[in-house]
C-alpha cells in the first residue's frame, strides 16, 4: 500500500510538472486555505483598470460653419460633463481648424479613446493658442495609456515653435511624474529639485509626486523571500507579514492540524503507516504551499502597490492641466 501510495503520488507530481503546471500544483494548497471561511477574513479585491476603448470615432471631414462660434457653449459642456451633447457638438460639419482639433481630442480624452486623442493633440500647430495645452495633454494621453516612454521622449523633445520658459514648472511636474512611473530616480531627482510648492495650481500634485517617490525609493519594500522564509519557520508568518492576517491564521490551523494528525498515527501506528503516511503528505503538501502562498501574496502585494500608485501619478499629471490653463 505504501509502495502504491508512494509510486501514484510520484506520477501525479510528474505529470503537473511535464505539463508545466508546477506552481498551479504548489498553490493549490494555498488556494485551499486562503479561500476558506478564516482566510477570506483579510481578503483584498485587486484595483482594475478599464481598458482602453480602441474603437475610433469617426468625424466629418469638413463644413462651412466656423466650430469658434460654439466654443464657450462646448466648454461649458464638458466642465459640466454632458458627455452626450459634447459628442453630438464636435462631430458637426465644421470648417478644419486647429480649435476643431483641439475640441475633438478633449472629448476623445474624456472618453479615453486615448490613442485617437493623442493623434488630435498631435494636429494642434504648436503656436497655436491651444498648442501649450494639446502639448501636455498629449503627454498625460500618452502616459494614461502606459506609452511612457514615449511621453518622456515628447517632453524630452518638443516642438520647436513651442516656448517652454512660461511652463517650465509643468514640465518639470510631468518629467518628474514619468520618472516615477518607470522608477527612475536620477530622473526623479533631476525634475523633482524644479519644484517649488508655491504655485497653487502645481503644488498639491508636487507634494502627493514626493509622498510616493518617498515610499517607492526610499521607504523598504516587503520582500517575498523574507515572507518566505518567515513561512517556513511559522507557518501563516509570511502571510501576517503581508497583511493577509485571515490567511496566515488559516494556514497555522491548517499545517498545525495536519502536523498534529502525523504525530498522532505515527505514535499509535508508526511511520510506515499507511495513516501516517497519508496525513505527513497532506502536511508537506500544505506547509509547502503555505511558503509558496506567501512568497506570491507579497510579490502580488507589492504589485498592485505599484499599480495603484502608478494610478495617481497619472492623475496628477492630468489634474493641474485644466487649472494652469483655465
Amino acid at each position: 500500500m505504501r509502495r502504491f501510495f508512494t509510486a501514484a503520488l510520484f506520477l501525479l507530481l510528474s505529470s503537473f510538472i511535464s505539463r508545466g503546471q508546477a506552481p498551479g500544483l504548489l498553490g493549490l494548497p494555498d488556494r485551499i486555505m486562503s479561500s476558506s471561511r478564516i482566510g477570506r477574513v483579510s481578503a483584498r479585491q485587486s484595483i482594475e483598470v478599464p481598458p482602453e476603448d480602441t474603437v475610433r470615432i469617426d468625424f466629418p471631414a469638413g463644413g462651412t460653419e466656423w466650430v469658434s462660434v460654439d466654443y464657450d457653449f462646448f466648454k461649458y459642456l464638458l466642465e459640466n460633463d454632458l458627455r452626450q451633447d459634447v459628442r453630438t457638438l464636435v462631430k458637426g460639419c465644421y470648417v478644419p481648424s486647429d480649435t476643431l482639433d483641439y475640441m475633438r481630442a478633449q472629448v476623445l480624452f474624456s472618453d479615453r479613446k486615448l490613442t485617437q486623442a493623442t493623434e488630435y493633440f498631435s494636429r494642434v500647430p504648436a503656436n497655436s493658442v491651444f498648442g501649450p495645452e494639446s502639448f501636455h495633454y498629449r503627454v498625460v494621453s500618452l502616459a494614461s495609456a502606459g506609452h511612457y516612454h514615449s511621453a518622456a521622449a515628447l517632453l524630452a523633445n518638443p516642438p520647436a515653435t513651442y516656448d517652454r520658459r512660461p511652463y517650465s514648472e509643468l514640465f518639470a511636474l510631468q518629467e518628474a511624474g514619468l520618472a516615477l512611473l518607470e522608477s527612475d530616480k536620477d530622473q526623479w531627482l533631476r525634475s523633482s529639485s524644479a519644484f517649488t510648492y508655491s504655485d497653487y495650481t502645481l503644488s498639491g500634485s508636487e507634494q502627493v509626486l514626493s509622498e510616493i517617490a518617498r515610499d517607492r525609493f526610499e521607504s523598504g519594500r516587503k520582500s517575498a523571500a523574507v515572507a518566505a522564509l518567515a513561512s517556513a519557520l511559522l507557518p501563516g508568518a509570511g502571510k501576517v507579514y503581508a497583511g493577509r492576517v485571515g490567511e496566515g491564521v488559516a494556514a497555522f490551523l491548517t499545517v498545525g492540524s495536519l502536523g498534529a494528525v502525523t504525530a498522532e498515527n505515527w505514535s499509535r501506528h508508526g511511520a510506515r503507516d499507511w495513516r501516517t503516511i497519508l496525513a505527513g503528505s497532506l502536511c508537506a503538501a500544505f506547509y509547502i504551499g503555505n511558503i509558496y502562498g506567501s512568497y506570491m501574496s507579497v510579490s502580488i502585494e507589492n504589485d498592485e502597490r505599484v499599480k495603484s500608485q502608478n494610478a495617481v501619478i497619472v492623475y496628477h499629471l492630468h489634474l493641474p492641466l485644466r487649472s494652469v490653463f483655465r
